[in-house]
């Protein structure tokens, strides 16, 4: 069976776009070109000292009159003890070395996301004691706060591969019990699941674990195809799909835009949800990848998330707001302060990092895990074991005062050229004075 949500549109009228996220004009262009040219006038030194105020405001801009607002949602993991940050990390977060069932973690992390526009966390889970705890954990605060929550689950171990399906069943069942009617997951009418590592799994396997936990009836079952012909292969299957994409680069892998759009048109032929993936970077290579995709001080993510809006989907999905591993973060870290954040709310419209007064967060130990509420799992706790880091300075840096000093420059500019341009028409009719009439 497969969701049935009515026919959708796909002419550009189609209101698809959240608070004037559509970037495909003139802001499209214009994002990157003052993104290069601030962070080109910070490395310089011209932007000056870190500043000590707040981010400016913006105001968002409002949705077409009578459409629903486009979710903006984005990748969340939860799989951090104070062991994880030895291993394969080339920075760290600015809310210190934290374990992802501390809730004043889970408080700010929220808050930051609001602030910055997001309307969502895909939150990624398998049934572990901690992982648990650090959803429910994770779940009081979305109540506290209006955040609401996508399931990702994560369908392959740490070897890439296939867990049983038996096990993907007994956890989605009881996800199924603990939050289906729970109203943090009910961002698209009721319980949106992600399988990750749809693609690893047979057509026999997704219809079993389809048929036990009702869907579509009461969840949403989404897989991770890869590509359009994938997807229609298992479209009666799926009630949509999420591709995370974040090795690709929008700016150099050849078809990168026109693979979206494929997939986005076999999965609304099938009326499924289409969660269009806009990475702002990757590079994996401590982890064993070997693809780099530069972050370019916000030119990549801007371009993915033009691209994406281009497919037409049903929500933009943020890779990452903290896949530190695959450094495809946007959480505010040591390296990068909160740069990442004040692009994403130049492209959601969202008021910004420190909108929100913050509590200071005080070192505290992990609460205990609780019991499993299922059959043990092979394979442990999703995540990494530790290892050797490797460490970079760090830099702050100065948005505000970088955009400001290129605003200068770009008056400065336009000044000197009216004033040539003014400047020659005075001396060419200075020199029409001083010759006469032409013959």
């Amino acid at each position: 069976m497969n969701l049935s949500l009515g026919p959708r549109p796909h002419s550009d009228s189609h209101p698809r776009n959240r608070r004037g996220l559509s970037l495909r004009g003139g802001l499209a262009r214009a994002i990157p070109m003052v993104l290069v040219l601030a962070g080109g006038l910070s490395t310089l030194g011209l932007a000056g000292p870190p500043s000590p105020q707040p981010s400016p405001t913006r105001t968002a801009q409002p949705s077409p009159s009578g459409t629903a607002p486009m979710p903006v949602l984005a990748y969340y993991y939860m799989w951090f003890t104070s062991g994880s940050w030895a291993h394969a990390k080339t920075d760290q977060p600015a809310l210190g070395k934290y374990t992802s069932t501390d809730p004043a973690i889970i408080r700010q992390q929220v808050t930051l996301a609001k602030e910055s526009g997001v309307d969502a966390f895909i939150v990624s889970w398998k049934s572990t004691p901690s992982l648990n705890l650090a959803l429910s954990e994770l779940v009081a605060e979305c109540h506290s706060q209006g955040l609401k929550l996508v399931l990702i689950y994560e369908g392959l171990d740490v070897n890439r591969n296939p867990i049983p399906t038996a096990t993907v069943s007994a956890d989605l069942m009881w996800f199924a019990t603990q939050y289906g009617s729970d109203p943090a997951f009910d961002l698209f009418g009721k319980p949106a699941i992600v399988w990750s590592g749809s693609w690893r799994f047979s057509d026999t396997d997704i219809a079993a674990v389809r048929s036990q936990i009702g869907a579509p009836g009461k969840l949403l079952l989404l897989g991770s195809e890869k590509s359009a012909a994938a997807y229609q292969a298992r479209a009666s299957l799926l009630d949509g799909d999420a591709y995370y994409w974040s090795s690709g680069d929008p700016l150099s892998t050849p078809s990168y835009q026109k693979r979206l759009t494929q997939l986005s048109d076999a999965v609304h032929a099938s009326n499924g949800l289409w969660l269009a993936p806009a990475a702002v970077g990757y590079d994996a290579r401590l982890n064993g990848g070997t693809a780099v995709v530069s972050r370019r001080n916000g030119v990549t993510l801007t371009t993915a998330w033009a691209d994406a809006l281009a497919s037409k989907p049903d929500a933009v999905a943020l890779i990452s707001w903290n896949e530190y591993t695959e450094n495809s973060y946007v959480e505010p870290s040591h390296n990068y302060g909160d740069r990442y954040l004040q692009v994403l709310s130049l492209l959601t419209g969202g008021p910004g990092p420190g909108a929100t007064p913050s509590p200071t967060v005080a070192p505290s130990a992990p609460p205990p895990p609780t019991a499993f509420p299922s059959a043990t799992r092979p394979g442990g706790a999703v995540g990494t074991p530790g290892g050797p880091a490797s460490g970079r300075t760090s830099v702050p840096y100065n948005w505000t005062a970088s955009l400001l000093v290129a605003t200068v420059v770009f008056g400065i500019l336009g000044i000197l050229a009216f004033s040539f341009r003014r400047r020659a028409r005075r001396r060419r009719s200075e020199d029409d004075l001083m010759l006469g009439p032409t013959r």
